[in-house]
Parts: C-alpha cells; structure tokens; sequence
C-alpha cells in the first residue's frame, strides 16, 4: 500500500466533499452544479475500488 498515494487520494476526496456542502450551502436548488459535484464525487470513489 502506497501511503502517500493515499494520503492523496483521501485529501482529494475531502476537497470534492467540501465542494459539494459548500455548493450545498450556497444555493441547494443549483441542481446543475451539485450534480457536477457528485459526479466528481462519483469519479473520486472509484479511485478506492482499485
């Protein structure tokens, strides 16, 4: 196990996860910037079934 790598991987999903709330707390009718956001989150996931 690569521990900075994770390290990395786990700091970019925070990152996304912060983007989603703050979007999220902005304006929670912005359908089109949360969906930008959980896809992101999506694709960020994806990266710790590997």
């Amino acid at each position: 196990m690569d521990l900075l790598r994770t390290s990395d991987d786990l700091k970019s999903l925070i990152e996304t996860v912060q983007k989603l709330i703050d979007t999220w707390d902005e304006d929670p009718d912005n359908y089109s910037k949360l969906e930008q956001h959980l896809k992101e989150l999506k694709a960020e996931i994806e990266t710790f079934k590997n």
